[in-house]
């Protein structure tokens, strides 16, 4: 299946009603193909003003396919922020659990 997996920033535009993310997103989720991580869940949900909201997004992201986490998810993130650390860069350690977990399950295509 061609999967997409579709960030916090892009499910955040579409809840604005941004336009873009609606032209983006939209076809995604009519063909299915919207995929999102834990992370990614936990990120968009935590945003949630309140209860009820909270309750409703939860509600509208079970239906969407959720990419399990690699068995050596934590270790492949420290690793991979070990290196990048190295050479002068800072990565966010869910940004990384994001990009290893996208990477073992073969979905890259930025939607």
């Amino acid at each position: 299946m061609n999967r997409a997996v579709v960030d916090t920033s892009a499910w955040i535009g579409v809840f604005r009603g941004d336009r873009s993310a609606v032209r983006r997103i939209d076809p995604l989720l009519a063909e299915g193909t919207a995929a999102v991580t834990g992370p990614i869940l936990a990120e968009v949900l935590s945003g949630a003003p309140n209860r009820a909201e909270f309750e409703h997004l939860k509600e509208r992201f079970e239906g969407l396919e959720r990419l399990a986490d690699p068995p050596t998810l934590w270790d492949r993130v420290a690793e991979a922020r070990y290196e990048l650390a190295r050479r002068g860069h800072q990565a966010a350690l869910v940004d990384l659990s994001i990009a290893v977990t996208c990477h073992d399950s073969g979905d890259t295509r930025d939607p």
